[in-house]
């Protein structure tokens, strides 16, 4: 089962420094488990970049305007693969929720 959410808002006045440059857009890539619960250090990589999650269970990328392939994996869970598109000056929001493994038999 895949959920992802996509919703489209301006760029907040806060986002980290150099990602609000002209003609870029944010990408949130928020990770929770089955439960909704955040995932904190969880790898996210879109081509050429990544970051871990932290405490709230996003990673942020500052993109040019696009189709993204972002890969989401952590281990003890099942990794994903989700698109999103990135629109100039605009925050795209992707929600990922990764299904936690069976325990390995001993």
């Amino acid at each position: 089962l895949l959920l992802v959410a996509m919703t489209w808002t301006a760029a907040a006045q806060n986002d980290t420094p150099g990602m609000n440059r002209p003609g870029k857009g944010i990408l949130d890539v928020t990770v929770v488990d089955e439960e909704g619960t955040p995932l904190k250090g969880v790898t996210v990589s879109v081509p050429g970049y990544h970051s871990t999650t932290g405490l709230a269970g996003t990673a942020r990328f500052g993109l040019f305007p696009g189709r993204y392939a972002v890969l989401v994996k952590k281990n003890g869970y099942r990794g994903k693969r989700v698109n999103a598109g990135v629109r100039p000056e605009e925050t795209t929001k992707v929600r990922v929720v990764l299904e936690k493994l069976p325990p390995r038999p001993k």
